[in-house]
């Protein structure tokens, strides 16, 4: 009898580690149609080929999607040229 409930509780670990196996392939799924619906819709947009069907509730951008490339992340982006002119070969040819 102890045999049986020490399998049946092995029995139950596993079933409980499979689970978490199984939420965390569901997870990464997920991230992997959501990245691939990003890159779609960024192709379509810079080929200029949007589809005109209407969004499906799947289409619809979620408020945390930010994966438009085109825009500049707030973190390396400054909004101002700090270049300094350069002179060329012949620069001192100006002077």
């Amino acid at each position: 009898m102890k045999q049986l409930r020490a399998d049946l509780e092995d029995a139950k670990a596993e079933i409980k580690a499979k689970n978490n196996q199984i939420d965390k392939f569901q997870q990464l799924l997920d991230q992997q149609q959501q990245l691939n619906l990003s890159t779609n819709r960024q192709n379509e947009k810079l080929l200029g080929t949007t589809t005109n069907n209407p969004l499906s509730q799947d289409d619809i951008p979620l408020k945390s999607d930010d994966t438009d490339v085109l825009k500049p992340t707030e973190g390396n982006y400054k909004g101002v040229d700090t270049k300094t002119p350069k002179r060329g070969l012949f620069g001192w040819l100006r002077r």
